[in-house]
């Protein structure tokens, strides 16, 4: 399990930030990690990805994935999971991954 301090003095999204500054992780494990739903996380993860538009990093999202035949959802804007996949309608696809990255020069 990821550490990032003390969680008890950090805002939610100063939790958030600093674990996806650690690495790449998913809706579900964001989740249990600071013990709120996946629901009310996409709200502070939107907020995360508009701050850091002006700053010196990136909020990079890894696009869910149709693991029936392989559509990739790199057009997708927002940040909740996609239902079914727009081609083949299965709705057996991947979750997405976040992570904050800093610019390069």
């Amino acid at each position: 399990m990821n550490t990032i301090g003390d969680q008890t003095e950090m805002t939610l999204r100063g939790q958030l930030r600093a674990l996806l500054v650690q690495d790449w992780h998913t809706l579900r494990e964001l989740s249990q990690l600071v013990h709120v739903s996946e629901k009310e996380l996409i709200s502070h993860l939107e907020h995360l990805r508009h701050a850091n538009r002006a700053g010196e990093t990136v909020f990079e999202v890894d696009a869910p994935l149709c693991l029936h035949c392989g559509f990739h959802f790199t057009a997708r804007k927002r940040l909740q999971a996609p239902g079914r996949c727009p081609q083949c309608r299965s709705t057996r696809i991947s979750k997405a991954r976040y992570r904050i990255v800093q610019k390069s020069r």
